[in-house]
């Protein structure tokens, strides 16, 4: 144990409490600024008939944007009173981190277009040029990275920080994985395959987190895990059409394709995605051996 730990203070309550209450906190808070982006982006509070699709990607982007304010009143709020440590111990450090950008992109690209490429080969889809909307691929652009920061900074940056602090090394990453991909269970046309991914999902995102400690692998990788699979390759992210450049037809079996849920719903994904962590895993143990990182490197 360090000096630096030694001399912390202790959170004003115990691990669960603050991961059960925060997660409660959140949900509460982004309900209510979720009404006022709907009030503010004229979305009709009282029909049932209106569908995720039949939202604009303006009135996405607002109501996304909304979601930034409950996020960074609850995070700070728990951060400051509960936990008793800094928002930069989160890992929000930027210097040395343009590689982890770099392969938080370079890893969505391999998924996605080598995911494409065997599932066009299997004959379980078709892909043809849509269209190219400048506007529309900006502004999709703008509602991926705000729900990269969004889910990025509550899952890894504050529920996979603090369940780290119980010392285990790679049980706070399941756990993390899970209620990730528990909290997404409700999107339309889930599957209990797309489940699975999204913990999947969850695990290849907090992967280098449990050993760095720094959100910006993360952030990127989720960003661009949204961004190649929408609107470049026209899947639905996480059961939500979105306007894409290409377009792509479903063919035969949608355990094998996806489905209207999207890649992530597909075994093909989840075959690539346990690729994926086997091997980051495996570069970060060959590198760092057993121990994993505690603490920030925001120094």
């Amino acid at each position: 144990m360090t000096d630096d730990q030694k001399n912390e203070t202790k959170p004003a309550l115990p691990l669960w409490a603050r991961i059960v209450l925060v997660i409660i906190a959140y949900f509460i808070m982004t309900a209510i600024f979720q009404i006022i982006g709907m009030v503010i982006a004229h979305i009709p509070l009282r029909s049932k008939s209106i569908t995720r699709e039949d939202i604009t990607l303006t009135q996405q982007i607002i109501l996304s944007g909304m979601g930034l304010i409950p996020l960074a009143l609850v995070i700070y709020t728990f951060r400051k009173f509960i936990d008793k440590r800094s928002i930069l111990s989160m890992g929000f450090s930027i210097r040395h981190r343009f590689r982890d950008i770099g392969a938080g992109f370079m890893i969505a690209l391999i998924l996605f277009v080598g995911g494409t490429m065997i599932l066009v080969v299997l004959n379980s889809i078709g892909i043809t040029f849509f269209q190219f909307d400048l506007s529309s691929f900006l502004l999709s652009l703008l509602l991926f990275i705000i729900v990269a920061f969004n889910e990025e900074i509550f899952m890894r940056g504050y529920i996979l920080n603090n369940l780290m602090s119980s010392g285990n090394k790679f049980m706070p990453l399941i756990i993390s994985a899970v209620i990730f991909s528990v909290l997404h269970a409700m999107n339309p046309h889930i599957s209990l395959l797309a489940i699975i991914n999204l913990m999947l999902a969850g695990i290849i995102l907090g992967s280098t987190y449990i050993f760095t400690k720094n959100l910006w692998f993360p952030i990127s990788l989720h960003l661009f895990w949204n961004f190649f699979q929408g609107p470049v390759l026209g899947y639905s992210v996480s059961g939500m059409k979105i306007d894409s450049i290409f377009k792509v037809t479903l063919v035969g079996n949608s355990n094998v394709n996806g489905g209207e849920f999207g890649f992530e719903g597909s075994l093909v994904c989840t075959i690539l995605l346990v690729v994926a962590i086997g091997l980051i895993m495996g570069y970060y143990l060959k590198n760092n051996g057993l121990k994993v990182n505690t603490e920030p490197r925001n120094k």
